[in-house]
Formats: structure tokens, C-alpha cells, sequence
């Protein structure tokens, strides 16, 4: 995200919400202007038929009179309260629908951003940060929404109360508004507080409940007992809470001292209040009706005024916690600016070459690839094996564009991957990667999604079956249907390790990109069933051209090219024979390894 950014007023902010609502609702304005006259008029109704009751009562005997007043009063009570809830239960579905609403732009903001905004823990901490105004019916985005329309009506109602109180005594009225601008100030001043600690809260939320998630979390059980992690756990999720509760601390030391400042200036306006009223009486310059009045309207008042300070506060804390929300869904430096060519045809193979390109990842230091030129041949099954850190996965991630390089260019067929739309690039890559992602869907659903077309279902079918799945999914009660995970069905299947791992290899497989990419992806399987699957996914992609990259050499002799890299980079290149024969660290790496593996086999047999 750019720093230094000029930061949207709580006035534009507000605009840009009812927009959102307006977009949707074009009749909000006029909903919202009939729950304010309502709303605003109706405790009024309240303090004149107090008024009224009381001068009739001590000053006539007509009980007919009073039982009409009390009527007719009553019903306007009535019609007003009834439009009131109506219209307020109207506006707040529909903000409430505008809010969910919120939730597809901010999935849309997830999968279209640069994927590198994705591994960045800054990031992450801010948009964290900012989708709390959207986890409620009462604070951030709705909170504001809500505020406002309920200020409108208090407003209203204070204007009224004003002009009552006035002709009584301006000078009560000035008072009551001096001590609300004064308590409005001190509010503010407590929203820029809160405003400026929200990123520290929601980072030490962040952290909180990754060590809390660790230690509930049930795969992480057997390594807590075997290796004594309870307590390393225990006092990192301590240390985290106590970061979270020195900051809520702080908020709530401002907020107490605030609270004490706001009731002294209270205590200064019911004195003057009262004695101007309790003068005027003794002096018979208004009747008990009038000071039943007067004292209802100097405290309702005073509470629609400190409502009304409460409302503003809330609106500008919420407004500026939208403020973080809005910038980052309108930041168009988060989506870097890529070509229009689509995707080449399904049958054409992809020639893929690396020009003198030089990569880091963002806010570090350390080239991961400095210089580097590669190429790889249309129709070419290529081996990357090599040492972590070497590269092997980052030359995936800036192949398929999760990455732009800092220096050089990669060209596929001799067309700068820039000059493709993004969506359209990605189009061209079968990946499986080595962070194996199974839905909570059923398991032919994630190979195909929601695909209904029933020649797709049955190729969906065939890869399953090719992978080598067919005997296990033959066993489950509904087949191709089963759901996995028990996250969202209590019927969910789990899978072993390696048949999730077979299910993203058929997915790849199923999605018949120009080029497949292996990254890794059966850690979970040992040597000779992942040379199996190699060799058995290899014929699948008939010609088409592929990289496999593995720590070990399973995938080595069935491909046409092997790339060993190391932390300087590129170091062996050529065929299995080729590098047999230089007798480098290939040799030394197949030789070791192809050691392990006859004596895992020899095991076997015994």
C-alpha cells in the first residue's frame, strides 16, 4: 500500500456509506426523514400531556375535558410510535443487507489483490484490522449508519426542547449546549485515542489466537505431548494476552477519567437549570404544569444532548474505523496493472523462458534469484530438484504471475506474461503445490466445483480414478458425492494425507492446462508411491509441458531435463545420464537417496 496517503475526512466517509445504501435503496432518504419526525416528535407528545394533565387536574374540575385531551393525545402518541418502529426496523434491515453486501467486495479485494499483499504479515494486521467494522449490527459500518439514524431524531427532538426551554430562559439552553460542546471536545479527543490503538489490538488479537489455535488445534496434539510444547504454548499465549490487555487498559483508564470530566460538567448545568426553575415558580411566574414541563424538558434535554454527544463520538470512532476499510478497498496500487492477451489455446505446449531475471520478495534483502536465465522447451517434462531456499517454489510463484520479478522478464512462447490478463494467465497452469487444500465439499465437487455438466462429471470421474482413488471412494457409502472434512457436514470423510494429496493431483489434472506444475505436492506419500505417481501423473499429461519438483528423485528419470539448485542458484543442468556422468552433487544426491530407498524396500521384503 502507498505510504503517506492523504487520509478521507469523517464527512466523506459518512457519504460514501449512504451512497452504498442509496446504490441499493433509493427510497432510504425518505424512510429515514419519516423515522426522524416520528421518533423526534414523539417523547414531546409525552411532556405536554404532563403539562396538560397537571394544570387541568389543579385548575378545573372538568374530567370529561381532560379524558379528550388524554385521548387525542394518546393517539397521536400511538401513530407515532407506530410509524417510528416501523421505519426503523425497515432502515436497519436494509442496512444490515447493505453490510452483507459488503462481505462479495471484500472476497472479490481477497482474490484480485497482488498475491503478495497475501504473505505480508503488514498487511494482513491492517486489513484484519479493518474488517472489524464490518462484524457487527452496532459499530464500524453499520455502526455509523445506524448512529446517524438514530442522532436525526434526537437532533430534532433537542430543537424542539430548545425553543421550550428558551422561552422559559436562554440562558439554561446556553448552558446545556456549552457543557455538550465542551463534553463533544473531550469524546473526540477519546475516538482519536481508541482510533490510533486498533492496529495494536487487532495485532495482538492476531497473535492471541494463533497460539491459542495452535494448542486446540487437534494435529498439533502429538507433537504438545511427545515434546512438552504445553507450557512453551501456555506462556507464549500469556504474553500475547497481556500485550491485548495493556492495551484495553489503557483505553478504559482514558475512558474512566473522561467519564469523570463529562459528570462534572453535567452537575454544573442541572444547578443553573434548577435554580432559574425553582425561582420562576416562587416568584409565580409559571404554574406547576409549567415546571413539570420545563423540568422534563431541561432533562430529556440534557440526555438528547449527551446522546447526542455519545452518538457523534460513536460516529467518528466508527467513521475513522472505516476509514482503514475504505482506503484498502480503494487502494488501486494493490492491483498491479497487467495486459489484455487471453490465454493461449488448451492444445498449444508453453515454451517458458527466463530472461536475466533478478527476484527478492518484498521488504527483504536477499535476491532469491539474481541474473538468472532459464529455459524450458515446448513439450518438456523437467525435474527441479535442490536444497530449501534455493528457489524451486519461487520460480513457480513468478511463473504463474503470483509474483512480478524486480529485474529481466519471463516470456511464455516469446510473449511477456505481463502482456496476458491475469485471470487469463493463471488459465494456462495445472499447479498442485505442496500446501495440499481440500474444500469442505464433496470429493468429486473439489476436482469440478459446481459443474453440472455431465460429459465434466465424468472426466472428473476418470482423473479421480487415475490417481489411483477409485478402490477408496468404491468404499464410501455415497461415492463420488462422499463430503470431506467435518467442518461444515458431521458426515465428512477424512482423508489420509496422501489421498488428499491424490485429490489436488486430479483436480490438476481435471483443469487440462497448457503446462503442469507438481510443486511438491506428495510429501505425505512415501518414496516409492510418490515415484508411482510421478511416473503415472507424467503419462497422464501425455506431451504437454511439465515441471515436477521434488526434494527427493523420484521424478528425475522419467523427465527429459533435471535442474539441481542450490543457494547460488542454477548449479546442474541436463538429462538423468548427463548428470550421472558428471558425477556432481546430482550424483552424490541419487546415490545417497537410492541408498535409502533399497533399504526401505529391503525392509519391506522382510
Amino acid at each position: 500500500m502507498k505510504k503517506g496517503k492523504k487520509q478521507m475526512g469523517v464527512f466523506k466517509i459518512i457519504f460514501k456509506l449512504f451512497c452504498r445504501v442509496h446504490k441499493e435503496y433509493k427510497y432510504i432518504y425518505i424512510l429515514m426523514f419519516i423515522l426522524t419526525l416520528s421518533a423526534g416528535i414523539l417523547p414531546i407528545v409525552s411532556l405536554y400531556l404532563s403539562e396538560i394533565i397537571i394544570d387541568k387536574i389543579t385548575n378545573v374540575n372538568d374530567t370529561k375535558e381532560i379524558i379528550n385531551i388524554i385521548i387525542i393525545l394518546c393517539s397521536i402518541g400511538i401513530v407515532l410510535g407506530f410509524f417510528k418502529i416501523m421505519t426503523s426496523n425497515m432502515v436497519s434491515f436494509r442496512f444490515l443487507d447493505v453490510r452483507m453486501k459488503e462481505f462479495v467486495k471484500v472476497n472479490n479485494l481477497t482474490q484480485t489483490i497482488d498475491y503478495k499483499y497475501l504473505e505480508d504479515p503488514n498487511f494482513k494486521n491492517k486489513f484484519n484490522a479493518s474488517l472489524n467494522v464490518l462484524n457487527g449490527d452496532d459499530i464500524g459500518f453499520c455502526g455509523v449508519l445506524y448512529n446517524i439514524s438514530k442522532v436525526l431524531p434526537l437532533i430534532l427532538s433537542t430543537i424542539i426542547l430548545s425553543v421550550i426551554v428558551g422561552f422559559f430562559n436562554i440562558y439554561v439552553v446556553i448552558v446545556c449546549l456549552i457543557s455538550t460542546a465542551i463534553v463533544t471536545i473531550v469524546n473526540k479527543s477519546l475516538a482519536k485515542y481508541i482510533s490510533q490503538q486498533k492496529e495494536k489490538r487487532a495485532k495482538a488479537i492476531r497473535q492471541g489466537n494463533y497460539f491459542f489455535g495452535i494448542a486446540s488445534d487437534f494435529s498439533y496434539g502429538k507433537d504438545i505431548r511427545l515434546y512438552d510444547l504445553s507450557n512453551k504454548l501456555k506462556n507464549d499465549y500469556h504474553k500475547k494476552n497481556t500485550n491485548l490487555y495493556n492495551v484495553i487498559k489503557n483505553i478504559n483508564d482514558k475512558k474512566f477519567k473522561y467519564a469523570l470530566f463529562e459528570i462534572f460538567y453535567l452537575l454544573i448545568e442541572d444547578s443553573v437549570a434548577y435554580y432559574f426553575i425553582i425561582k420562576s415558580y416562587f416568584e409565580e411566574e409559571i404554574s406547576l404544569g409549567n415546571v413539570s414541563l420545563i423540568i422534563l424538558s431541561i432533562t430529556l434535554m440534557t440526555q438528547c444532548l449527551k446522546d447526542i454527544t455519545d452518538k457523534f463520538t460513536s460516529i467518528i470512532k466508527d467513521a475513522k474505523n472505516c476509514q482503514l476499510y475504505f482506503e484498502i478497498l480503494d487502494d488501486k496500487s494493490l492491483y498491479t496493472k497487467k495486459g489484455n492477451l487471453k490465454a493461449l489455446d488448451k492444445n498449444i505446449n508453453l515454451e517458458i523462458e527466463f530472461k536475466n531475471v533478478s527476484f527478492k520478495y518484498p521488504n527483504t534483502t536477499k535476491w532469491i534469484l539474481k541474473n538468472f536465465y532459464f529455459k524450458i522447451p515446448s513439450g518438456q517434462k523437467l525435474a527441479i530438484v535442490g536444497l530449501n531456499g534455493a528457489g524451486k517454489s519461487t520460480i513457480i510463484k513468478l511463473l504463474t504471475g503470483l509474483y512480478d520479478v524486480n529485474e529481466g522478464e519471463i516470456l511464455i512462447n516469446i510473449i511477456n506474461i505481463n502482456e496476458f490478463k491475469r485471470e487469463e494467465l493463471t488459465k494456462m497452469f495445472s499447479v498442485v503445490y505442496q500446501d495440499i487444500n481440500i474444500y469442505p465439499a464433496t470429493i468429486l465437487e473439489n476436482v469440478i466445483g459446481l459443474d453440472t455438466n455431465i460429459e465434466h462429471i465424468k472426466r472428473a470421474k476418470l482423473c479421480l480414478d487415475s490417481v489411483g482413488l477409485k478402490d477408496k471412494i468404491d468404499s464410501l457409502p455415497l461415492k463420488y458425492d462422499t463430503p470431506l472434512l467435518k467442518v461444515i457436514e458431521e458426515t465428512g470423510v477424512e482423508l489420509s494425507g496422501g489421498e488428499n494429496q491424490k485429490v489436488c493431483i486430479a483436480r490438476a489434472l481435471y483443469k487440462d492446462g497448457n503446462m503442469v506444475i507438481l510443486d511438491e505436492p506428495t510429501s505425505a506419500l512415501d518414496a516409492l508411491a510418490e515415484a508411482s505417481i510421478y511416473q503415472s501423473f507424467s503419462n497422464l499429461v501425455n506431451n504437454k509441458t511439465a515441471i515436477y519438483i521434488s526434494h527427493r528423485l523420484s521424478s528425475t528419470k522419467f523427465c527429459d531435463k533435471i535442474a539441481l539448485f542450490d543457494n547460488d542458484g542454477l548449479k546442474e543442468y541436463g538429462s538423468h545420464e548427463e548428470l550421472m556422468n558428471l558425477k556432481g552433487k546430482y550424483y552424490d544426491m541419487f546415490l545417497t537417496q537410492g541408498k535409502y530407498y533399497h533399504e526401505e524396500v529391503t525392509k519391506n521384503e522382510e
